[in-house]
């Protein structure tokens, strides 16, 4: 006969070490930088750290051997590269006569990137850009260096190469990124004991230049003027013989007039023109009327887009303009919509809008020497709302534009003098 009694006390005893192993919620601490299923925590049973996270469908656990946080939350940054490269990496090329080269390493490295892409953290086009500065400038340079051999001086030497070949501060930044990626991997794998430094780069910000209201309204009507002209556009296509330059002839379209009013009350990038369809649009009609646009995924940013009430009546017309062309379906795009190729619909949008800014007589470039282009109407109407919004805040611009207020502050404002909001500077409280 069963004792209860005695079973129900060691099933206490396992319930005990089962709590004492089970993490204490108020110390879970997500690894800042890295995805929140890095976590580190602490459990009853011991005084150190863990890190715990999930890889390819399994749990993964380990003591960090440590009771400070901080080190705690490099350590736990150090297990996960290390795991990832055990898990999504590819076998090390070994040389036993020169020891590891730097390109034994981009192999794995962009394995690992490429797993990232699969799961959602990395874009597909950002993988195609480090593919692209890894053979083109990285590899011809660090290609056969042994990795150990790696230091300051190889680093400086490649940042005086590429401000040599004329790049800027920002591309030779973000080949330091590329490279760093390839060392942060040779030292997880322990074939490094630290990270080599690199000369500072100052990026220096190039912000495009907006349109002053005049211009905008300059614009707008030069472009409902123009539709229907002709205009000649020339473009180098590449053939076995070599570059041939070809001309060839478009007219200024109907949807121009319309994109140049919507981008300027809507705050929408370029690529989003290039995607948006009818299904992502809703008309908002209360105490203010305006359009919800449910855009797919930009630069990381996801929420709905609310726009300024000119940009509804701008969809009115432009649905009028569609329905009569048959393109009214939810799945039918905006703007050009008889080009299924949407990276060519841009490019005619693109080369459209450069001959309407010659046209009005309205330079490729703002008085403080900014270029401008067709994303210049995305900065024209985000310096409008911080010129004539009324007490709008930095944080709710920031969000609607689907961007931050760093970069607001580095980007847009940077267009605006003091002398702009006069009014705000002399105002008094009542």
């Amino acid at each position: 006969m069963l004792d209860f009694r005695t079973q129900d006390a060691a099933n206490d005893e396992l319930a005990f070490i089962r709590h004492r192993t089970v993490p204490i919620p108020a110390s879970i601490t997500p690894v800042p930088g890295y995805p929140s299923k890095l976590v580190i925590f602490r459990t009853h049973a011991s005084t150190y750290w863990q890190v715990r996270c999930f890889l390819k469908g399994s749990t993964y656990k380990q003591s960090l051997r440590t009771t400070n946080r901080g080190v705690a939350l490099r350590a736990a940054a150090d297990f996960f590269h290390a795991k990832t490269a055990e898990l999504y990496g590819q076998k090390v090329v070994e040389r036993p006569e020169t020891g590891t080269l730097f390109k034994d390493l981009t192999t794995p490295v962009l394995a690992l990137e490429r797993a990232r892409v699969e799961r959602g953290e990395f874009s597909a086009s950002g993988l195609r850009i480090l593919q692209n500065r890894m053979q083109k400038t990285i590899l011809p340079f660090f290609g056969d260096l042994q990795i150990k051999s790696i230091g300051y001086v190889q680093m400086g030497g490649f940042v005086a190469q590429m401000s040599k070949q004329g790049l800027s501060s920002t591309t030779i930044q973000q080949h330091l990124v590329a490279t760093r990626k390839v060392l942060n991997y040779a030292h997880s794998l322990g074939l490094i004991p630290s990270i080599p430094a690199a000369p500072t780069v100052k990026v220096k910000s190039n912000p495009r230049g907006s349109f002053a209201l005049a211009e905008y309204s300059k614009l707008v009507r030069t472009a409902r003027q123009q539709i229907g002209h002709s205009i000649a556009i020339r473009s180098t296509e590449r053939s076995k013989r070599g570059a041939e330059k070809l001309e060839r002839y478009a007219m200024v379209s109907a949807d121009l007039h319309l994109l140049i009013q919507f981008m300027v009350n809507s705050f929408v990038r370029p690529s989003d023109i290039k995607n948006l369809q009818h299904k992502h649009v809703t008309v908002v009609r209360g105490q203010h009327v305006y359009l919800r646009l449910n855009l797919p995924e930009s630069k990381k940013h996801d929420k709905p887009i609310v726009t300024l009430t000119p940009a509804v009546r701008v969809y009115e017309r432009l649905v009028q303009m569609n329905r009569a062309r048959g393109y009214v379906n939810p799945d039918d795009y905006l703007f050009l919509p008889e080009l299924q190729d949407r990276k060519k619909a841009m490019e005619v949008m693109g080369y459209q809008f450069k001959h309407i800014m010659e046209v009005a007589d309205i330079g490729g470039n703002a008085a403080n020497g900014q270029d401008r282009t067709l994303y210049s109407l995305r900065h024209t109407c985000i310096t409008f709302r911080l010129l004539y919004g009324k007490n709008i805040d930095l944080i709710t611009l920031a969000r609607n534009a689907r961007t931050s207020v760093e970069m607001i502050e580095k980007f847009y404002s940077s267009n605006l003098s003091a002398e702009m909001n006069i009014d705000l500077l002399q105002g008094k409280r009542s």
